[in-house]
């Protein structure tokens, strides 16, 4: 009998009543706010009274062994403490079972049924914050992550919204954070590196004006969004830039096109020139010179003959002959650049009939990859310095650059000017 039991094993009886009567509480607690989940009230409470009664009694009897109590107390719990072991044991493992499976199945009651604990846990579990508060800043729904963000923002929970929004507009932080503005929205930026975009609305629940401020995880989009500011100041540069250019456009083009004519107009006035010196010191073909200072007056008065439509390579080759001067032609001509280099040997030929007095002038193309090469050399005297380039080799430079070659023009030992174009 119980009674037969030292006071320490007692108490141990004791003990165990007493966790089975903690379960029962933890059942009755659980089951506040579901309505499906009443009965597992009910079931509890005799379970937890019966626990009550034999932890009160185990008291009392400790009470009696240390000689608090009179011992007359004794004979109010002796119909207990009669019970045998075995009868002691088996209320015990009956209790805790009850207890065990009443809180299994209310578990999973719950887990079935919507209600006010239920929707709080599962806003607790949103990734973005949310607080619900009354107009004097009281906060009715705050969740766990919204309390997250503004311990690390202010170093404290939610308790009064209007003192968060306060501290908000005055950008008064925890170290490490800030608080951006990009298109009338609010980034608050946090010492992990998170990002949350935070808006603000008023809201109406049971009747009453409340404000709802929600917390959006934009940590990802944030890295975009700055991507994206570079990419937006990149293009309003090169915009400018264009801006820029189509600006001057016009006076380039302009610019161009009087080149073109000056460069035109130096090689064939040169050409005439050439052809009429060397009729006025040698004699020859009087009508072919005739013919060439009435294409030139024609020209200059902007009525060109079709004459000029013919090849150009051609023509200059036979005014090279009418002043005594041969063209030796190595290598491929890159049609590409055949305009280019037409212009380039005819202002050779003049230098070299001109300045060189010589008979032959040697022009090489060579190709190295996606580039060609053109030289060109003479057989007459070498210049007595470095040459100046004016006139038509200024123009030839600019030309040339402009249309992405390169030239570059020796003195020493003998002129040579050299084209490479890509």
């Amino acid at each position: 009998m119980l009674i037969d039991l030292p006071i320490g094993a007692l108490r141990a009886v004791g003990v165990g009543f007493y966790i089975i009567g903690l379960l029962s509480i933890v059942c009755i607690v659980r089951a506040f706010g579901y309505p499906g989940a009443k009965k597992f009230i009910f079931r509890s409470i005799p379970v937890l009274a019966l626990c009550s009664f034999v932890c009160g009694t185990v008291d009392v009897c400790s009470s009696i062994e240390n000689g608090d109590l009179p011992v007359t107390f004794k004979d109010n719990v002796s119909c207990l403490l009669a019970l045998p072991l075995w009868a002691a044991a088996a209320a015990a493992a009956l209790c805790l079972a009850f207890a065990v499976v009443t809180l299994v199945q209310l578990e999973k009651t719950i887990g079935r049924e919507l209600s006010a604990q239920s929707v709080c846990e599962g806003i607790d579990q949103l990734p973005d914050g949310i607080c619900v508060s009354l107009p004097d800043g009281f906060p009715r729904l705050v969740n766990d992550k919204m309390q997250h963000i503004s311990n690390a923002a202010f170093g404290e929970g939610v308790l009064d919204t209007k003192r968060l929004q306060q501290k908000l507009e005055r950008r008064e932080f925890q170290p490490g954070c800030r608080l951006e503005e990009r298109d009338g929205n609010w980034f608050l930026c946090l010492p992990d590196g998170s990002v949350w975009l935070l808006k603000r609305q008023s809201i109406t629940a049971d009747g009453d004006e409340m404000t709802e401020i929600i917390a959006y995880d934009v940590t990802e989009r944030w890295g975009d969004l700055l991507e994206l500011e570079k990419r937006n100041e990149r293009l309003s540069k090169v915009n400018r830039q264009l801006h820029d250019v189509l600006g001057n456009m016009n006076r380039i083009v302009r610019e161009k096109e009087i080149l073109s004519a000056r460069i035109r107009l130096h090689n064939d006035l040169g050409h005439c020139l050439l052809m009429l010196e060397n009729y006025m010191l040698r004699g020859g073909d009087r009508e072919a010179v005739t013919r060439e200072l009435k294409n030139t007056v024609e020209m200059l008065w902007n009525k060109q003959t079709d004459e000029h439509t013919e090849d150009r390579m051609f023509a200059l080759l036979e005014a090279a002959k009418a002043v005594g001067v041969e063209i030796k032609l190595h290598g491929l001509l890159p049609e590409k650049w055949k305009e280019l280099i037409e212009i380039a040997i005819l202002e050779c030929l003049t230098n070299t009939v001109k300045h060189a007095k010589g008979k032959t002038l040697e022009v090489t193309f060579t190709e190295d990859g996606e580039y060609h090469t053109v030289e060109l050399t003479n057989d007459g005297d070498p210049p007595s310095g470095p040459v100046r380039e004016t006139g038509g080799l200024a123009n030839l430079r600019t030309l040339a650059e402009r249309q992405g070659a390169q030239m570059s023009v020796e003195s020493e030992p003998a002129f040579k000017l050299t084209l490479r174009l890509a």
